[in-house]
């Protein structure tokens, strides 16, 4: 398998060095198929990013015309990993983010992702909490002791209705959930 260390890969520092110029091949759109599955066989079969069996696999490269990279390929990855990569890449810079500073980043999103989280639940976030509908013959009960009724209003368990059943110490029935 192919490591960042691997002293047959071509860091982007001494990409410019005439030495290592002549060493690059030139890839035509019919050596593709083959460069991928040689590739991919070094990788174990195995997505460089999501580390699962390479599906679809993609033979990965650092863009020159859209991110100004080499045009070096970087290794195969699945075609999920692919995209995902090509829109981190292709709009860091919309976010101020510049090519050189993009894996540094990379590395505190990830890990920023896994630490612990604090103890607060966003209000976008609130649970799908299923409202309890009280039954009518709770509510008829509740009358009988209540002078002043709030409306039943199709079950909803409504504060004041929750009140009143405190404060005559009658234990309110709800329907079952569906």
């Amino acid at each position: 398998m192919i490591t960042h260390d691997d002293p047959y890969r071509i860091s982007q520092n001494n990409l410019n060095s005439q030495r290592m110029m002549k060493d690059i091949i030139q890839l035509h759109d019919s050596d593709i198929r083959e460069t991928r599955e040689e590739i991919l066989k070094e990788q174990g079969g195995m997505c460089l990013i999501c580390k699962q069996a390479a599906k679809r696999p993609v033979l990965d490269h650092d863009h020159k015309k859209k991110n100004k990279g080499s045009g070096l390929v970087r290794g195969v990855l699945c075609s999920n990993c692919n995209v995902f990569l090509a829109k981190i890449e292709n709009n860091a810079g919309r976010y101020g983010i510049t090519r050189d500073k993009l894996p540094a980043l990379l590395v505190s999103v990830s890990i920023y992702l896994i630490n612990a989280h604090y103890p607060y639940i966003h209000p976008t976030e609130k649970p799908n909490v299923v409202e309890r509908r009280l039954m009518i013959r709770s509510y008829n009960n509740l009358c009988k002791y209540a002078k002043v009724m709030p409306p039943y209003n199709k079950g909803k368990f409504s504060h004041k209705l929750k009140t009143l059943f405190k404060m005559y110490n009658i234990e309110p029935e709800f329907y079952k959930e569906k």
